[in-house]
């Protein structure tokens, strides 16, 4: 795929631009430094050698018989890799580093190991009492996979019961996810687990070999096999349903609307880009830039290259409140167009990303679209792990949730929204990561359902130096536990597939992506253990756990897209694992509230009105809001922050 790269400054330009109040919200995070993942790391490490070192010893005294933490298991085989016992050292580490007092980490060690030990004995009984009564023979390897599974939920559950987060929003939830959805993704499971269970018939000592040696989400079959093969079914129906979609013709006037801090050194690109764009537009459409609390000349030069447009007219609005939900608010406000195109101000649209976004809205059950976010350049390294990236998560995984109406957000660089719908369901909420996601899952909670099309090609700007890679990745990954509290009324919803299928899935994923680098150190320090202790060396679970399913579906994707791309794989593998480690820095970042009741944080109770009645998102309304209460004035567009205070 040949793609035209729009010229941007150089990194000089704009170092420690990306830095702002959204970068850590102080009501729901630290802005921990990485001394604490760093920490995390070493901790982890030291445990791992004296549990695994132990463990060789007990072993070969012969006190115990079993590679990992297993009870009742004579006779029905035993496990090659101490997944249990990584998971307990985790669950330690994690609770000692917590940001909280000693008390509160302790309790929180005490419930994620409770829950997991809890969980590991009855497995282990239940695997026992089948045997026992010549039900099924269970080898020791199905109860650890179960466990292991297990554990990937009890993380963010244990999360979002007791980290300081976004308090769940008091709405009327009416999701209308069509039957045929249901139809889509039960077919599809079905068929991929055919797939995986022929697999395994066909196949059985090697996958016994695979499962034996993947650690969480390396090459075994069966779950992980499953997951893939779902996706390529879904993705098929993913992109017949934007055929259909995209045929559709539809070009009414839109508001661009761009919130921009301390962006004087790429924001005329961004509006030459529309402005270009615009050309192929048939509806008209006028340009908001939002300034938000800028330091340098971002008006001035925003005013000039509005100046310069041919084919679209603009202005420059002011916001003298950090934050982009705040920014964006204001914009929306002033805003009297049907559709608002939110355009972030380092990010250049392709010429006919309108006209092929916009197309999608000939649904009136369409409430936002997104599209293709390349990297604007192919230089660097961080450049080329993004396109493989990008790819993969947009031009892939993307595609294959819209086969059954499950997008769960698209990014806010590039987003089309009906401007109604965000009234109706309250604005951007302000003062938490994740704005462009909640946005999009509140209105599936109205109603209406988001569409992602690669077709519509954008541009983005990809970061300039490590420093700024880290604020950006750890904010994005903190965003999952944000807008899964701010929308817990969907969370596991059954009359959603976002809410019911999609965002448990990725609560999963983020627990199984921060514990990858703590896995590698744990392969290695059990493949040392092993070496010293005379036993087989395991070197398989690190290989594994690097490459697995993942190597051959961004292979595959890669492939499909732009060849030329695979050459990034290597560097792509590896950024995985510096990916890890900044999703396990944003589950640090998190803030967990001290257990004196005295200092106890409480959320704020729902105010009674349903989202339709008083869509209530933004502190800066909030004040008016209660005016017009007391008024009896009825509820403005816009409302109160949802958050939580010190009782």
């Amino acid at each position: 795929m040949t793609r035209a790269e729009p010229d941007f400054p150089t990194p000089a330009a704009i170092a420690g631009h990306f830095r702002s109040v959204d970068s850590a919200p102080v009501d729901y995070s630290v802005d921990r430094p990485a001394s604490a993942s760093n920490g995390f790391l070493l901790m982890f490490t030291g445990l791992s050698v004296i549990v695994l070192g132990g463990q060789a010893v007990l072993q070969h005294a012969g006190v115990i018989g079993s590679n990992d933490l297993m009870i009742l298991a004579s006779g029905r085989g035993d496990v090659a890799v101490p997944t249990r016992i990584f998971l307990v050292v985790f669950f330690a580490t994690y609770a000692y580093y917590a940001y909280s007092n000693r008390w509160r980490r302790a309790h929180l060690g005490v419930l994620l190991l409770g829950k997991f030990l809890l969980s590991c004995v009855s497995f282990d009984v239940l695997g026992w009492w089948l045997a026992s009564q010549h039900i099924l023979d269970l080898h020791v390897l199905g109860q650890q996979i179960a466990s292991a599974l297990t554990a990937l939920a009890i993380f963010p559950q244990t999360v979002l019961a007791h980290a300081q987060l976004p308090r769940p929003l008091g709405m009327t939830v009416d999701p209308r996810t069509p039957p045929v959805a249901y139809v889509r993704v039960i077919g599809a499971l079905l068929v991929a687990m055919l797939v995986a269970s022929t697999v395994e018939l066909a196949l059985p000592n090697l996958v016994f070999d695979m499962r034996s040696v993947a650690l969480l989400g390396g090459m075994g079959p069966g779950v992980f096999l499953t997951q893939q093969v779902f996706a390529v079914c879904t993705a098929g129906m993913g992109w017949a349903a934007l055929r259909r979609s995209r045929a559709q013709d539809f070009s009414p006037p839109v508001a661009v609307l761009v919130p921009a801090h301390d962006e004087a050194h790429d924001i005329a690109a961004t509006i030459a880009a529309v402005d270009r764009a615009a050309q192929s537009y048939a509806g008209r459409i006028h340009l908001y830039v939002v300034d938000n609390a800028s330091t340098d000349n971002t008006t001035a030069v925003a005013e000039e290259a509005i100046d310069e447009c041919t084919a679209i007219t603009g202005e420059v609005l002011q916001c003298p409140t950090p934050g982009k939900a705040i920014a964006l608010n204001l914009g929306v406000h002033r805003i009297t167009e049907e559709f608002i195109v939110r355009i972030d101000a380092d990010t250049v649209i392709g010429p006919g990303c309108l006209q092929t976004a916009m197309r999608h809205f000939g649904n009136p059950r369409v409430g936002s679209v997104g599209g293709l976010p390349l990297p604007v350049g192919n230089t660097t390294w961080i450049d080329k792990v993004r396109l493989v990236e990008v790819y993969l998560r947009h031009g892939f995984f993307q595609v294959a949730l819209g086969g059954y109406q499950g997008v769960m957000g698209v990014p806010g660089m590039f987003a089309i929204y009906r401007r109604r719908v965000v009234v109706e369901v309250g604005g951007m909420v302000e003062g938490m990561n994740g704005e462009d996601t909640d946005i999009c899952l509140r209105m599936d909670a109205a109603g209406y359902h988001t569409v992602a099309d690669p077709r519509a090609v954008y541009y983005s700007e990809t970061p300039a130096s490590y420093a700024h890679l880290r604020e950006q990745r750890v904010r994005w990954f903190r965003s999952i536990y944000h807008i899964s509290a701010h929308n817990r009324a969907m969370l596991l919803n059954p009359r959603s597939i976002t809410g019911g299928f999609v965002l448990p899935f990725q609560l999963v994923n983020a627990a199984r992506r921060a514990m990858l680098a703590p896995i590698l150190i744990f392969a290695v320090v059990d493949s040392t253990v092993s070496v010293v202790a005379g036993r087989p060396l395991h070197w398989q679970p690190i290989v594994a756990t690097v490459l697995g399913m993942q190597m051959i579906m961004a292979a595959s994707v890669c492939l499909l897209w732009q060849p030329s791309s695979v050459k990034h794989l290597p560097a792509y593998l590896g950024f995985r694992v510096l990916r890890s480690y900044f999703t396990l820095g944003a589950a640090l970042s998190l803030r967990f509230p001290p257990a004196d009741p005295g200092r106890a944080l409480t959320a704020r109770l729902p105010r009674g009105p349903s989202i339709r009645q008083r869509p209530a998102i933004g502190p800066a309304a909030d004040a008016a809001w209660r005016d017009s209460r007391r008024r009896s004035a009825g509820a403005g567009p816009f409302g109160g922050r949802d958050g939580v205070r010190h009782a």
